[in-house]
């Protein structure tokens, strides 16, 4: 660490009125930080709910200058509350550098693993770039929706006058709270969690522990807000998001699979739209580039970054015998890198769900299984892959 810097860990409740007024000033300087991830009010609920969560107080020479808020996973750490923070990082003093690799090896840890990291420089050689994708409310509604064109606003028009026609008329809400929304949200993701053979991480009594706590939050300013649309009565569309000030993040959008002629998804985005402006919301945040519907209603934001940095060990030693066996910049090497990656944030989410080994070893299994139908003819890459998040999940 040098003698410069120590790092204090502690529960996020612990945190003192001036630590939690340096957290405020740090965050209002850095407008990368006003996403909902980085407000005290969500670190302290998830601290609530996330089993290993702490908060690690950086100081220089007696001066706290930043906050790094995680979960502990053995000898790995990941964002607190992952993986349903999307966004996160060191909330650190304006100017400051604080090394991340450093902060790592100071926590005790041989690896941190991220996905969405907020950071002005490259953490690590081996993170990859994504683009967070927005919608830049902040002049008004007008301006976004001419920013996406006419076209657009017809389709969707059209779309939505059909659906009238054949099913009866369409009611929109946004809001606070919902009577069935995060039921039939999360019913609905477990579903497609299942079609795709992902971890299911809605089967960890803290995942849902912690939603459940958001949504009891009623504040005028933060907590959970959802948008439904109903037709001739019936819910076919739902989103959530989580609010900070003039922050919004579009967290969990679903709809009835039987309703998709007429795009249902998208005409509750449009309309989430629409509300979000009326009260106030300056941007709406859709994640890091991903799902191609993205870019129909938002346009790139700030980069965010996602692998990990490490400490020694495994993970380092096999990256060094690959870039060895193969080259830094070989086709195989690439594609390795590729396989890799999946496979990491396969293993992340059972890691940060399943805290516990005896729940670590079975979804392991239950996934290898799932991946050995898809893809029997299994490459080199995500081979060795598999073996490194395996070794991972025990010795962790």
């Amino acid at each position: 660490m040098g003698a410069e810097l120590t790092i204090a860990v502690m529960r996020p409740a612990e945190l003192s009125a001036e630590a939690r007024g340096l957290w405020a000033a740090f965050r209002a300087a850095e407008p990368a930080f006003q996403r909902p991830y980085f407000d005290l009010r969500y670190v302290l609920a998830a601290s609530e709910s996330a089993p290993g969560a702490a908060v690690a107080v950086i100081s220089r020479a007696g001066r706290i200058v930043g906050f790094l808020p995680f979960q502990r996973r053995g000898r790995l750490i990941q964002p607190i509350a992952a993986p349903l923070t999307d966004y996160h990082g060191l909330l650190a003093a304006p100017g400051e550098q604080i090394d991340l690799q450093a902060v790592t090896a100071g926590l005790g840890a041989r690896r941190f693993r991220f996905s969405g990291l907020v950071a002005r420089e490259r953490p690590a050689p081996n993170a990859v770039v994504l683009q967070s994708m927005v919608a830049d409310l902040s002049a008004g509604l007008d301006p976004y929706l001419k920013r996406r064109g006419g076209d657009f606003l017809k389709d969707k028009r059209r779309r939505a006058r059909r659906l009238a026609e054949a099913h009866g008329p369409l009611e929109f809400a946004f809001g606070p709270g919902s009577q069935d929304a995060l039921d039939f949200i999360i019913r609905l993701k477990r579903s497609q969690i299942r079609r795709t053979n992902q971890h299911d991480i809605f089967s960890s009594a803290w995942v849902i522990r912690l939603l459940r706590r958001l949504e009891a939050m009623e504040e005028a300013d933060f907590g959970l807000r959802f948008a439904t649309l109903r037709v001739g009565g019936q819910l076919i569309a739902a989103e959530v998001g989580l609010r900070s000030g003039g922050a919004y993040h579009l967290w969990f959008p679903v709809y009835d699979p039987a309703f998709a002629r007429y795009s249902p998804g998208a005409l509750l985005t449009l309309e989430t739209a629409r509300a979000a402006a009326e009260q106030g919301i300056s941007l709406i945040d859709f994640g890091a580039a991903g799902e191609e519907y993205k870019r129909d209603f938002a346009d790139p934001g700030d980069q965010v970054f996602e692998g990990d940095v490490t400490t020694g060990g495994l993970v380092e030693a096999a990256r060094n015998a690959a870039d060895l066996a193969f080259g830094r910049s070989s086709p195989v090497r690439r594609a390795l890198s590729a396989a890799g990656g999946r496979v990491d944030r396969r293993w992340d989410r059972i890691i940060a769900c399943e805290p516990q080994l005896e729940g670590r070893v079975g979804a392991a299994s239950l996934s290898l299984g799932q991946i050995a139908r898809r893809k029997p003819k299994t490459s080199i890459g995500v081979g060795l892959g598999l073996g490194i998040g395996l070794y991972s999940l025990i010795v962790d």
